[in-house]
């Protein structure tokens, strides 16, 4: 059986983008047994960087309409974007949530990550 890449990335990243979605705007408590940081970096800002992370990567996986570096360049804008909206919101969707600009550098911080991870991919497999 063979997939259709055209329809499954789509459907992957808009599902990514919906987790990140209940992510940053769900309650969650954390448990006592987790640890509070890792590496002295607070828990949450980790969670913050991992989330967004995936965001240019999967972005240009599943819009990649234009040339490869331009996707990108486009995904990393929306996701910056779309990072600032949901971290500048989360207090009015959410009372219990607040706004917190150490999340946002995690989460731009992320989204940095991801495209610098997708330009090293580019510059290797499209090299000749």
């Amino acid at each position: 059986m063979k997939f259709n890449t055209r329809i499954i990335w789509p459907i992957i990243f808009l599902l990514y983008v919906a987790t990140v979605a209940w992510l940053c705007f769900g309650n969650f408590s954390p448990s006592p047994d987790m640890p509070r940081q890792i590496l002295g970096i607070p828990l949450d800002k980790c969670v913050h960087f991992l989330m967004f992370m995936p965001f240019p990567v999967l972005g240009t996986l599943a819009f990649r309409k234009y040339s490869w570096w331009r996707t990108l360049c486009w995904m990393t804008l929306l996701a910056n974007i779309i990072a600032t909206l949901f971290e500048t919101f989360q207090t009015r969707i959410n009372p219990e949530r607040f706004t917190d600009p150490k999340d946002l550098n995690a989460n731009l911080l992320g989204i940095t990550t991801g495209l610098l991870l997708m330009a090293l991919i580019g510059l290797f497999s499209h090299k000749k």
